[in-house]
């Protein structure tokens, strides 16, 4: 009887894993969604500054 019981223990500690495991997917998972979000503006701000350098290189050339 006592098996059982500490089989029953071992069952419960195995759960407590699982939550904690779903627990740190769904905080990697934030945090990845972040990451990309702010690559992205980091990729669109890059684009934009691009531009207005070629902008200004191409009335730059023009003047001249």
């Amino acid at each position: 009887m006592s098996q059982v019981e500490s089989n029953d223990f071992e069952l419960d500690d195995l759960t407590d894993e699982v939550e904690i495991v779903k627990d740190v997917s769904s905080k990697d998972q934030k945090a990845k969604q972040k990451l990309e979000a702010r690559r992205r503006i980091d990729d669109l701000l890059e684009q934009k500054r691009l531009r207005q350098l070629l902008d200004d290189w191409d009335l730059d050339d023009t003047e001249a």
